[in-house]
């Protein structure tokens, strides 16, 4: 209850207190499903990617990606049972820069209650963000990115198309950032799937093909034990603002209910 509360309260501040907020793109390559944590439990989970090649076009006025560690510590508990929250410290690391704190996020996944006989499930995630100068486009920004899931034929398709609105000073362009997944079970707890991260730009104006982020996952899920769960992919940039090659993991641990 403790935790649950903390968790609100953050997310509130968050929200009300922001003047300026930018999702940190690529230190956390996750398409959410429609599932929570349950009350009074939680998962603590670990997002760690290694940036083998980076894209072509990168800012040099940004942190270099070449080589680069990105990780994100996520700390979730169920609200009630329909809503979860969680709170994320976002990190960076590189040969010569040390480890670098990149900012922190306060998310909100809400799910739409719904009869056992539908196929299709609903559920609604809102974010908002911080990250110092230099590791994202903007310090602030704001997510809402629907969740669709559809099961058939033993396979779990799940489609996030989120809009990202910056809140720092300026334009506040809101920008459409698709993310999808297809998802088959093989053996036992084991998963494999396909993965896609796109960023198109501006919702009444997109970017030229070649500006847009398009990102393809290849990925293995399993379970170790009842409490801990491990995934393992590996990423391919398709344009040319896009990291050209990917290696990412997650770690999960179940903890309470």
């Amino acid at each position: 209850m403790v935790v649950s509360k903390a968790l609100v309260c953050a997310f509130l501040i968050c929200t009300v207190g922001a003047r300026a907020a930018s999702a940190q793109k690529g230190y956390e390559f996750e398409v959410y499903e429609t599932k929570i944590a349950p009350r009074h439990g939680g998962v603590i989970e670990l997002h760690t990617n290694f940036v083998a090649v980076s894209a072509p076009d990168h800012d040099a006025s940004s942190a270099p990606l070449e080589h680069a560690f990105r990780s994100a510590l996520e700390v979730s508990t169920g609200l009630t049972s329909w809503l979860e929250g969680s709170l994320y410290v976002v990190g960076y690391a590189r040969s010569g820069r040390g480890l670098q704190y990149v900012g922190n996020r306060a998310r909100l996944n809400a799910l739409i209650p719904q009869t056992s006989t539908w196929p299709v499930r609903f559920g609604v995630s809102q974010e908002i963000g911080y990250a110092r100068s230099g590791y994202a486009e903007d310090r602030w920004a704001y997510e809402v990115a629907p969740i669709v899931q559809f099961d058939a034929i033993g396979l779990s398709f799940i489609a996030n198309p989120a809009f990202e609105r910056s809140l720092d000073k300026g334009p506040h362009r809101v920008e459409f950032e698709p993310r999808a997944k297809v998802e088959r079970a093989i053996f036992g707890d084991a998963h494999v799937a396909l993965e896609y991260y796109g960023g198109i730009g501006p919702v009444l104006r997109a970017e030229p093909v070649f500006e847009q982020h398009h990102q393809l996952f290849a990925t293995f899920e399993t379970d170790i034990g009842e409490r801990l769960e491990a995934s393992f992919s590996a990423g391919r940039g398709l344009t040319r603002a896009s990291d050209r090659g990917v290696i990412a993991t997650k770690l999960e641990y179940h903890w309470g209910k």
